[in-house]
């Protein structure tokens, strides 16, 4: 009798489980289908979205000439519906109830930062770059997408410390930004950075094409990952393994990544701050 009812207690505790996880994805899905149909609904609002087209092509106008149009909309005027249909079905699956404060590192013109915003209404972003035009494009894409008010993004030099207390945020994406770290020691120095600003339990999550492969995934560069300074490289593409190593002193754990992640030309990993700190 007692044996069944410890099988039964088990059996709703796992089923209770399983509903709890399906209703986080129905909600997620609710969410993210109307944050798409918000991007889609500013590319199509005319004057303003025209505007902001507009202070792209005064800031940079070499995109506008040399980027074919697909491109320049993907990567560029149309950022953020890019994000919605890529990254963030990758990013969900690590971002919880108790989410609040998240940092977008090398949030360029902030397309991560306010696809992230529109599906979480709970969230406030704060984004940092190093270009001064990325960070003023974001903030009126921000604006243009009606999340100015939760998304934060601030210009600061190349090698100084975050702005932020030890510990103060839940959660970091870093998404296509390591890679042109070339310097070893400027990039242990971020990666220890978003690993100090993390509470113990944050979560840092990296998007980067995958160093394992003899070619660089962004140029197919040969040998540029293995011998950059030799080839005068100027993309370097990392791993998981490394991420961990630079950033100690600070404890950094897989957090539920399949193993296939770690492997696929462009991998995708979530580490988990531990309390520990090495000595």
């Amino acid at each position: 009798m007692f044996a069944r009812r410890i099988d039964s207690d088990q059996t709703r505790q796992r089923t209770d489980f399983l509903l709890h996880g399906h209703r986080l994805m129905d909600g997620f899905a609710g969410s993210l289908d109307r944050a798409r149909r918000a991007a889609q609904a500013v590319a199509g609002s005319g004057e303003r979205y025209a505007q902001f087209v507009q202070r792209v092509r005064d800031t940079a106008p070499w995109r506008f000439e040399r980027l074919p149009q697909a491109e320049l909309d993907r990567d560029v005027l149309r950022l953020v519906d890019h994000h919605l249909e890529h990254l963030i079905p990758r990013v969900a699956r690590y971002l919880g109830a108790d989410l609040r404060r998240v940092i977008d590192f090398g949030c360029g013109s902030g397309g991560s930062a306010i696809a992230v915003a529109l599906v979480y209404p709970d969230v406030r972003c704060t984004g940092f770059d190093i270009d001064p035009d990325e960070v003023a494009l974001a903030r009126e894409r921000a604006s243009l997408y009606g999340v100015a008010e939760r998304c934060e993004f601030r210009c600061i030099p190349a090698g100084q410390s975050l702005p932020l207390a030890d510990g103060s945020f839940d959660f970091c994406l870093c998404s296509s930004v390591l890679e042109y770290v070339i310097d070893r020691d400027a990039r242990q120095f971020c990666v220890r950075e978003m690993a100090r600003a993390l509470r113990t339990g944050g979560l840092l999550f990296c998007s980067v094409p995958n160093r394992i492969y003899p070619f660089e995934i962004h140029t197919r560069k040969w040998g540029w990952n293995h011998f950059p300074a030799l080839l005068n490289a100027r993309v370097v593409d990392s791993t998981v393994w490394e991420v961990k190593r630079l950033a100690r002193p600070f404890v950094l754990r897989l957090h539920r990544v399949p193993l296939i992640d770690l492997l696929r030309p462009w991998t995708n990993f979530c580490l988990r701050r531990e309390s520990d700190i090495e000595s």
